[in-house]
């Protein structure tokens, strides 16, 4: 496989999505390859918010005693032990969907069971490197948190008076922190992200060690810096164009779905009105028909959008990758179906034809 540029591989990834989601699009297939490309996603970055709370045992036990202490331990403590599963699990369908989007798989199943050593030492080093960034960025942020609340309650306002000029500084300094909160987040999880992309081909393949592929990695930054600084804006670029494509994508189709059930709904309640049903009870029918209609259709229809962009974003990364690493190549071309190959139409019969000669006129 040729080597393509960060711009160069972003046409073939738009015809991998076709060809995974819609090629042909099943109803049944197509969302469950798209849930399934959406959940992947949650098993990027690897963020221990629940611990946050142990950071506030002195003012629990200051505010209710030992219980309060051991009720905040306990909870965050299970919050985190279900969260640590869910990320496991999630975190392990990604080379799944690794697998899917390399060789244009149908199924989960068996994709899930082929990569459970590579998937357990790629999540063990995901929660390690989580856990230490989140005790990083825990102490200031607890401290900061503490602070707030403590200067929220230390103000006594009454009815109609103007609020202090350190309540205003409050409120703007919480807005300041909390954009550098996700800003934070933000510059984690792409970096988290970027590491799933040239990490997990690696121990996907051939199962090599962490070591191996990070050497990998820094190989690729070093001998082309510039490509691989331009894939990192671009990636941001396309997940924030795709994202918003698919919300305005989503609400349309959501809004002439939910317009086109109205209409069917509004000629059956009036013809069942016309025979004599009263309209209590074809507002409860509505009601018990409109509401499941209208869940169903979000979650249809909101998986399929976001996992279309998953996709895309997996397929982006596997033509960036697929010409600097050659097994990879040749697994995405050889899972490519070939272009078909035309014949040039024959050319106009008028091309074939004898002049014709005129005989002279007398």
């Amino acid at each position: 496989m040729q080597i393509l540029s960060a711009l160069d591989a972003i046409s073939p990834a738009f015809s991998r999505t076709k060809l995974i989601l819609f090629s042909p699009f099943r109803k049944g297939r197509s969302w469950k390859l798209a849930v399934t490309a959406y959940l992947s996603v949650v098993g990027t970055m690897f963020i221990p918010y629940f611990l946050i709370g142990l950071f506030f045992i002195p003012m629990a036990r200051d505010a209710g005693g030992s219980t309060a202490v051991a009720i905040l331990v306990g909870v965050s403590l299970g919050a985190t032990l279900i969260y640590l599963v869910l990320f496991y699990l999630c975190s392990r369908l990604g080379f799944a969907f690794f697998d899917i989007a390399l060789n244009r798989g149908e199924f989960v199943a068996p994709a899930w069971r082929k990569y459970g050593s590579q998937s357990f030492k790629w999540t063990a080093f995901k929660v390690v490197l989580g856990t230490v960034t989140m005790g990083i960025i825990a102490l200031p942020l607890a401290a900061w948190t503490r602070h707030m609340i403590m200067a929220f309650s230390a103000l006594q306002l009454k009815p109609g008076q103007q609020p202090p000029p350190e309540l205003i500084a409050a409120i703007f300094a919480s807005y300041a922190a909390f954009f550098l909160i996700y800003l934070g987040f933000g510059i984690l999880f792409l970096i988290n992200s970027l590491l799933g992309n040239f990490i997990v081909p690696s121990l996907a393949l051939e199962n090599t060690t962490l070591t191996e592929a990070f050497q990998r990695l820094g190989k690729l930054i070093r001998n082309e810096p510039g490509q691989f600084t331009l894939y990192a804006v671009m990636k941001v670029v396309l997940a924030v164009t795709g994202y918003v494509a698919q919300m305005l994508v989503f609400y349309i189709v959501l809004f002439i779905v939910i317009i086109v059930f109205a209409l069917i709904g509004l000629a059956a309640g009036s013809l069942l009105h016309v025979l004599g049903v009263s309209m209590p009870v074809l507002e409860i029918i509505g009601a018990a028909l409109a509401v499941p209609i209208y869940i169903f259709l979000v979650f249809y229809l909101m998986f399929l959008a976001i996992g279309t962009v998953v996709t895309f974003m997996e397929s982006y990364s596997l033509y960036f990758l697929g010409g600097r690493y050659p097994m990879l190549g040749d697994l995405l071309d050889r899972s490519t179906p070939p272009r078909p190959v035309y014949p040039y139409p024959p050319p106009p019969p008028s091309y074939y034809a004898p002049p014709v000669i005129h005989p002279p006129q007398p």
